[in-house]
C-alpha cells in the first residue's frame, strides 16, 4: 500500500513538473507583442495586442502579496487623475478654434487615455517581476530587437515608399468608423508618407509605425537598448551583426528627414563620449572618436549628405510649428489653463487666412489641430498647465534618480530619458515611446528597490491602508471645489450672440500684367482678411455706436468676432451682447454699415484704378509713337479701363441673418478647473498631516512585524 502511494505521489510530481515546463515564461506578455511586432503591424493588432496583453500584466500583478510602487509615482496618479478629469470638458469650445464638436472626439480621448493606462501597467508590471522572472538582459534584447524592426521597416520604405494595403481589422471595421483619420493610421499599414517637406514629393519611411516622426522617434529610444544588448552582452553574431544594422539604419535615419532625430543622435554621441570620458576608459573612448568620425565622413561624401544638407535648407515647418504653439499656448491660458479641453481642437482658418483650409490639391494649406505637433504641447491643451507639469514632474524625478549612471540600467534610463525630453517639443510620442520610457523607469525602480531599505518601500496596499478612512478628505476637498467653481460660473453674465453671413462681390479691378503694361503702382490685392479688417475699421464701427471715441469703439471690436466660410468669399460676424435685443440690432447695423464702407472703399480703387491706366495711356502715347506694340499695349489698356467703367462696384449682400442666441457658459471649464484643484489641496493636505507618510506606516509596520 506504501509503495502504491509512493508511487501516485512520484507520478503527481511528474506531471505537476511537466506542466511546469509547458507553463509559458512569467515575461511572455511583452515578449510575445515584441517578437511578433511586423506581424501584429501587418494585422492592424499593434496597437490593440499591448492593451490588450495589459490585462494579463495587471492580473499578475494583483496576484502578488505586495504590488511595490517606484518612488514619485504619486505625482504620476495626480497626472493620470488629471487626465480623467478631461472629459468634463471634452466638448467645451477653445479660443480660435472651430466651435461645437462629434462623438469622435470621445474616442479620440479614450485612446489616448488608454495608452496612458497601458504605459502605466507595463511600468508597475515590469517593477514588480523578479529578476528570474524578467531577466533585465532579456528585455534589452527586446528592445535592440525591436530597432532591428525598425530599421527593416525604414528601409523598405525607402524602396517601395508607395507599398501599402488593407489588413485584416481594417476591412473588419464598419466604413464610418474606417474613414477616421485616427483609425486609418492605426489600422492600415503603409511603408512611407509622401511629402513636399524639400519642395518636391519625398517619400519618409515610417514602417511599422503609423507615421514617419513616430518611426523616428522609436528609433532614437531603441538605440540604446540595441547599442547594449549587442555590442556589449549580445553573442558572437550579434557582435558583427551590430555594424551592418547601424549602417542599414543610417539610410532610413537621413530619408526619414526628421530633424528631432538627428539631434537625439547628436546629443546621444556626445554623451557617450562624456560617459567614458566620466568613468576614465581611454580605449573604448577612442574607438568611439574614431567611428563617429568615419560615419560622419562617410555620410557626408555619400548622397545621404545632399539629403540632409537640403532638409537644412528647408526649415519652412519651424514657422508653421511657430505659429501653431503659440496659438496653441494663447488659446490654453484663456479658455482652460487648469485642466485644459481634454483633446485636441481644429483651428479656425488657416495662419495664411480666415478662410484659408485643406484642399484636395492642397492639404498642407489647412493647419494641423490645437495641441498637435508635439507631446508636451498636447499636454498643455488637452490637461492644462497642472497637467502637464505633473507629468513633466514624474520624469524629471527618474531622471534624478539615475542619471549618476552607477549601473548599466541607469546609464541606459539616463539616456533614454534624454533623449525622450528632446522629443517631447516635436513629436507625438504617446504610444509605443512612451511604453519603452515606462520600462526603462521601471527597470531602474526594481533594481534600487533592491538596494532600499524596507522602510523606504512604497506600496498599493500601503497606500490603500492611507486611504482607508480618510478618503473622505480628498472626496469633500473635491466637491468643495467644483462648488466654487459653480458659483463662480453662475456669476458670469449670458451674453446673447447673432451671427450674420455676407457673400462679397467680386472686386471691380481689372489690371494686366502683361508686357507694356505697369503695375507696379497697383493697389494691393484685397482679400478676404483685408476684407475682415475693414469690417472692424474705425470707420464701419463709428456708424453703429454712432461715435468715434475710442474707448467705444474698440469695446464693441472686443464683441466682434469675424470668421469666414473655409475657401469662400462669404464673410461671417458674430456679434455677442448680454441683451438679445442690442446684440441683433448692433450685428444688423455691422453688416450694413461695413457694406458702406466697402462700397465707398471699392469706388475709391474703381478712381485709382482707371487714374492709373489713364496716365499710362498718356505715357504710352508720348513714348512710343505708332508702332504695332504700341498699339497693342494701347487697345489692352482701352480694354482694361472699359472693363472698370461698366463693372458695378457692387459690395455684397446678407444672405443670411439668424436670430439672436444664448451662448453657452461652458460651466464646465470652471466646475472641472475647481474640482482639480480641491482635489490636489485634499492630497497635499493628506501628504502633510503627521503620521500619514508611507515610510511611517512601513516602520509600524516592521516593529510589529508584518
Amino acid at each position: 500500500m506504501t509503495g502504491l502511494l509512493a508511487e501516485g505521489d512520484l507520478e503527481v510530481q511528474a506531471r505537476t513538473q511537466a506542466s511546469a515546463r509547458r507553463r509559458l515564461p512569467a515575461h511572455w506578455p511583452l515578449s510575445l507583442p515584441i517578437l511578433g511586432f511586423p506581424l501584429w503591424w501587418a494585422l492592424g493588432l499593434w496597437t490593440i495586442l499591448p492593451m490588450a496583453l495589459s490585462f494579463v500584466m495587471a492580473d499578475q500583478l494583483l496576484r502578488r502579496r505586495t504590488i511595490a510602487l517606484p518612488r514619485g509615482f504619486a505625482l504620476w496618479a495626480m497626472f493620470l487623475l488629471w487626465l480623467g478629469l478631461g472629459v468634463f470638458v471634452l466638448w467645451a469650445d477653445a479660443p480660435e478654434a472651430v466651435p461645437g464638436g462629434d462623438p469622435t472626439r470621445l474616442l479620440v480621448f479614450g485612446y489616448r487615455v488608454a495608452w496612458y493606462l497601458t504605459c502605466t501597467i507595463v511600468m508597475l508590471w515590469v517593477a514588480n517581476l523578479s529578476e528570474s522572472e524578467l531577466p533585465t538582459r532579456w528585455v534589452y534584447q527586446l528592445l535592440g530587437f525591436m530597432l532591428v524592426v525598425t530599421t527593416l521597416g525604414g528601409l523598405s520604405g525607402v524602396l517601395f515608399p508607395s507599398f501599402e494595403f488593407s489588413s485584416p481589422v481594417e476591412l473588419a471595421l464598419p466604413g464610418g468608423l474606417r474613414s477616421n483619420s485616427l483609425v486609418q493610421s492605426i489600422v492600415h499599414p503603409a511603408l512611407a508618407d509622401i511629402q513636399n517637406v524639400l519642395g518636391r514629393p519625398q517619400a519618409r519611411p515610417k514602417a511599422p509605425f503609423p507615421f514617419a516622426n513616430s518611426w523616428g522617434s522609436n528609433l532614437a529610444l531603441f538605440l540604446p537598448f540595441f547599442l547594449v544588448a549587442w555590442f556589449r552582452d549580445g553573442a558572437r553574431w550579434q557582435k558583427i551583426a551590430a555594424p551592418t544594422v547601424l549602417v542599414l539604419a543610417s539610410i532610413p535615419i537621413v530619408y526619414s528627414l526628421n530633424r528631432g532625430l538627428w539631434v537625439c543622435l547628436v546629443v546621444g554621441a556626445l554623451g557617450l563620449l562624456w560617459f567614458q570620458i566620466g568613468k576614465g576608459r581611454g580605449l573604448a573612448l577612442g574607438i568611439s572618436v574614431a567611428v563617429l568620425a568615419t560615419t560622419t565622413l562617410a555620410l557626408a561624401l555619400s548622397p545621404l549628405g545632399t539629403v540632409f544638407q537640403e532638409r537644412l535648407d528647408h526649415q519652412h515647418s519651424n514657422d508653421r510649428r511657430g505659429m501653431l504653439l503659440q496659438q496653441t499656448w494663447a488659446s490654453t491660458l484663456e479658455g482652460s489653463p487648469i485642466v485644459g479641453f481634454g483633446s485636441t481642437r481644429d483651428l479656425q482658418g488657416s495662419f495664411a487666412s480666415i478662410a484659408g483650409a485643406a484642399t484636395p490639391d492642397c492639404e498642407a494649406c489647412g493647419v494641423p489641430p490645437l495641441g498637435t505637433q508635439g507631446h508636451i504641447w498636447q499636454l498643455i491643451f488637452a490637461q492644462g498647465i497642472v497637467g502637464a507639469l505633473l507629468f513633466l514632474s514624474f520624469f524629471v524625478l527618474a531622471l534624478a534618480r539615475c542619471f549618476r549612471c552607477r549601473t548599466a540600467t541607469e546609464t541606459l534610463c539616463t539616456f533614454t530619458l534624454a533623449f525622450f525630453g528632446l522629443l517631447l517639443p516635436v513629436y507625438d510620442t504617446l504610444g509605443i515611446p512612451l511604453l519603452t520610457v515606462m520600462v526603462a523607469v521601471g527597470l531602474v525602480a526594481r533594481e534600487q528597490r533592491g538596494k532600499s531599505k524596507p522602510g523606504e518601500v512604497q506600496s498599493v496596499e500601503l497606500v490603500l491602508a492611507r486611504l482607508r478612512g480618510r478618503w473622505p478628505l480628498l472626496v469633500v476637498m473635491t466637491l468643495l471645489g467644483a462648488i466654487v467653481g459653480a458659483g463662480l460660473a453662475t456669476r458670469e453674465h449670458v451674453q446673447h450672440a447673432t451671427r450674420v453671413s455676407i457673400l462679397l462681390a467680386a472686386s471691380p479691378m481689372s489690371l494686366e500684367s502683361d508686357e507694356g503694361t505697369d503695375v507696379s503702382a497697383a493697389p494691393s490685392e484685397i482679400t478676404i482678411d483685408t476684407e475682415a479688417a475693414l469690417l472692424i475699421s474705425r470707420e464701419s464701427l463709428s456708424r453703429v455706436v454712432d461715435s468715434t471715441e475710442p474707448s467705444k469703439l474698440d469695446e464693441l471690436r472686443r464683441r466682434v468676432r469675424v470668421t469666414a466660410a473655409p475657401n469662400t468669399q462669404v464673410l461671417r460676424i458674430e456679434l455677442r451682447d448680454v441683451s438679445a435685443k442690442r446684440s441683433k440690432e448692433e450685428a444688423a447695423g455691422l453688416a450694413e454699415s461695413y457694406l458702406t464702407t466697402r462700397r465707398a472703399y471699392l469706388s475709391n480703387r474703381r478712381e485709382q484704378a482707371l487714374s492709373l491706366l489713364r496716365v499710362q495711356l498718356v505715357k504710352l502715347q508720348v513714348s512710343t509713337g505708332r508702332n504695332r506694340l504700341a498699339r497693342l499695349t494701347r487697345q489692352r489698356l482701352e480694354r482694361a479701363v472699359a472693363t472698370i467703367l461698366l463693372t458695378p462696384t457692387t459690395a455684397g449682400e446678407v444672405i443670411e441673418s439668424r436670430e439672436p442666441f444664448a451662448m453657452r457658459r461652458q460651466p464646465e471649464v470652471l466646475i472641472t478647473s475647481g474640482a482639480a484643484l480641491g482635489l490636489a489641496a485634499g492630497a497635499l493636505l493628506f501628504a502633510a498631516l503627521p503620521g500619514w507618510r508611507p515610510h511611517g506606516l512601513v516602520r509600524r509596520r516592521w516593529r510589529r512585524g508584518a
